[in-house]
């Protein structure tokens, strides 16, 4: 027994000596360095996140450390880096690319200039982003966006509020130049308006910058969706009275300014509170058409269209109610009673649904309450001043004769959008 108890003593002493011996083989090549030569870690390593590619900052403390190597993967994948040796406890930049899109674990080791005494490693973590991240990425809302394609194209973009990450939009269209123009919004920028567009065609990004990154991921370029307006109300308090090329007169209290005071009856047999105004051709003081007036609109416009108010009360479809209307335009007073001197802006007749030879039925009246729309045959031409020429009344007039019009409302593209 005691033989066997001094051979299981040796057993275990010989077991413990080999254990200590292999735990201290994993620090001999440090502790037989010596403090001399052992070469610094790095030191108060930091990530930063980006496109496939990371930024890593350090410090080295050590002027022995020459070279730096990151790795990652398993030491799969390498990189090294020269360290100066003047620029001690410096941050130090280094940027690992061509990376894909994951989460990593980097260390970083140093070494002396020949790669010899490799430090302990520097471990660090972080995520690289890429076109996975990006493709998930959503452009920030429009929130209303309107375009005037007759005055050049005018457009207006209202955006929502930015969303986290967010840190700006692009907005790319081709200008009156033929050239393509990009226009920068930053979060706070919640209006934009474009006045040089060439064709209307406006297309727009979002700009993202994720948390702790060096890189700028952006939406792909996205066509606006426009709600169009073809014109807007022209200012009827702009309109003025014109009647020097063609004279006429109107009964006393039935003015042509009352054609666009804004009054229009909300009935048939409604009190108004200004009259028609009511028209009487003195210069040919006829019972045969044409009858002619004229007026300013006060400002240079495209007129896109007009709607024509009858007047009430009775007198729809009758003896005054305008039946063929022929507008016509000037951009300038010098023009003469002479047609030529005019722009021809259409003719325009005015429906009767009923389809009665005379009289009228709930139905006409309605459709007459209502107004009727014309449009014009070119849109295009700037013009301020107009000639209406009533061609025919839906009764045929017995003697001399007036036209009555309750209101006349135009739209079109006023001078503050035009390049005149």
């Amino acid at each position: 027994m005691k033989t066997v108890k001094i051979w299981i003593w040796i057993v275990l002493a010989t077991a413990g000596y080999i254990g200590c011996s292999d735990m201290n083989d994993l620090h001999d090549q440090y502790l037989q360095r010596g403090e001399s030569i052992f070469v610094g870690q790095p030191d108060s390593v930091k990530i930063v996140a980006g496109k496939n590619r990371v930024k890593i900052t350090c410090r080295n403390y050590d002027p022995k450390v020459a070279k730096l190597t990151v790795y990652w993967d398993f030491r799969q994948g390498s990189k090294s880096f020269d360290v100066p040796s003047d620029r001690l406890g410096e941050d130090m930049e280094l940027i690992i690319d061509g990376l894909k899109e994951k989460q990593y674990t980097f260390e970083l080791v140093t070494t002396n200039p020949v790669g010899q005494y490799p430090s302990i490693p520097a471990s660090i973590s972080g995520p690289v982003y890429g076109s996975r991240y990006e493709a998930s990425l959503t452009n920030r809302k429009v929130g209303s966006a309107t375009i005037f394609p007759l005055a050049n194209y005018k457009t207006s973009i209202s955006l929502t509020k930015a969303l986290d990450k967010m840190v700006g939009v692009e907005v790319k269209y081709m200008n009156s130049s033929d050239k393509e123009t990009i226009l920068e919004m930053d979060n706070d920028d919640m209006e934009l308006e474009i006045t040089d567009s060439k064709d209307g065609v406006i297309e727009y990004r979002t700009l993202y910058v994720p948390e702790n990154c060096i890189d700028t991921f952006y939406t792909n370029f996205t066509p606006i969706n426009f709600t169009l307006i073809e014109d807007e109300k022209l200012d009827r308090l702009l309109f003025k009275r014109w009647n020097t090329v063609v004279p006429y007169t109107g009964y006393v209290g039935w003015d042509i300014e009352n054609m666009w005071d804004g009054v229009i009856p909300s009935g048939t047999t409604a009190a108004l509170s200004g009259e028609p105004g009511y028209l009487s051709n003195t210069a040919q003081n006829v019972s045969v058409a044409p009858w002619d007036f004229t007026f300013d609109l006060g400002q240079m416009v495209k007129l896109r269209r007009f709607i024509f108010y009858s007047r009430l009360n009775n007198q729809q479809y009758t003896v005054t109610h305008p039946k063929r209307i022929e507008l016509y335009a000037s951009p300038t007073p010098n023009v003469t009673a002479n047609l030529d001197d005019w722009i021809f802006l259409g003719e325009f007749n005015s429906i009767k649904p009923s389809g009665l030879a005379t009289g009228f039925t709930t139905e006409d009246t309605n459709h007459a309450m209502g107004g009727e729309e014309f449009f014009t045959t070119d849109d295009s031409v700037v013009v301020r001043y107009l000639r209406f020429r009533v061609m025919e009344t839906w009764v045929t007039p017995t003697g001399n004769h007036t036209i009555a019009i309750l209101q006349l409302v135009f739209f079109g593209v006023p001078e503050a959008y035009l390049d005149l």
